[in-house]
């Protein structure tokens, strides 16, 4: 269709970035997504093309912790045209102290939450600019607010995602153009492959969790608003907006509380 809009979605094969999708299908979008696992790529894809038949789908297996998949998957998406929306989605964390943690898991880390996120927003930043249009979505979360002990690296990370989301954002205003930037902060989310490999850490049943639905159905409002910052869903958005009236202390002493695994 020509005047069909092309959605790029990091991540998409899974979790959020699969929930998003579904909105993104519904109202006609093409759907590029760029994931890892080939076999997850294929099987999301017979499921996304059975809940929304007419959906122009197509799937680039790329590992974005490698430093040349940023521009891979750029010159692979330009086949398509220009990309109207890119999601940022893309992540993984790591639990445990850090001299605990694997090194190589942990620079893989920030090679995917940081430097790929970066390059991917560099790259199609520019040609939006030239067409001053478009929407890039950055996926972050709600442990970029503080630090979080016993994940230190994931949520330093997801700070950076925060503030360079929102910076730009402003850039972008200052500049008048018309390119958008949605900064999503997602709290404790219970329903991702994040989620399984910590299921025994209190944050995902405790205080503010949340589901890939109930994120997806804010990130597709926020976007329909042309909002630029979002915190999903609606028990965090509470503890956010009251969060200025407790003590940092106090904030600290909760979050290492919620990040403590059941069993300790």
């Amino acid at each position: 269709m020509k005047d069909e809009k092309t959605v790029l979605v990091t991540g998409g094969s899974s979790g959020i970035g699969y929930a998003i999708s579904t909105y993104f299908a519904q109202a006609g979008f093409r759907i590029l997504w760029v994931s890892k696992p080939k076999e997850e790529l294929e099987q999301a894809k017979q499921n996304l093309q059975q809940s929304v038949p007419k959906v122009n789908l197509h799937t680039f297996c790329q590992d974005l912790c490698l430093p040349d998949a940023a521009q891979a998957t750029y010159q692979w998406a330009k086949k398509f045209g220009p990309i109207d929306v890119l999601i940022n989605n893309a992540g993984f964390g790591s639990y445990g102290f850090l001299h605990e943690t694997p090194l190589e898991r942990e620079v893989n880390m920030i090679q995917l939450n940081v430097l790929a996120v970066y390059r991917l927003t560099r790259l199609f930043l520019d040609d939006m600019l030239k067409r001053d249009q478009g929407t890039i979505i950055n996926i972050s979360s709600n442990s970029s607010f503080q630090p979080v002990a016993r994940m230190i690296t994931y949520a330093s990370t997801k700070a950076f995602v925060t503030h360079f989301s929102r910076g730009l954002q402003e850039e972008l205003s200052l500049q008048g153009s018309k390119v958008k930037v949605l900064t999503v902060c997602p709290s404790a989310i219970q329903d991702t492959p994040f989620s399984k490999d910590m299921r025994d850490v209190k944050t995902f049943k405790g205080l503010a969790y949340t589901t890939t639905a109930e994120v997806a159905k804010d990130v597709w409002q926020a976007f329909q608003k042309q909002k630029s910052f979002l915190v999903t869903g609606r028990k965090m958005r509470f503890f956010y907006a009251i969060r200025k009236l407790i003590p940092y202390n106090l904030q600290q002493y909760l979050t290492q509380k919620e990040t403590e695994r059941t069993s300790t």
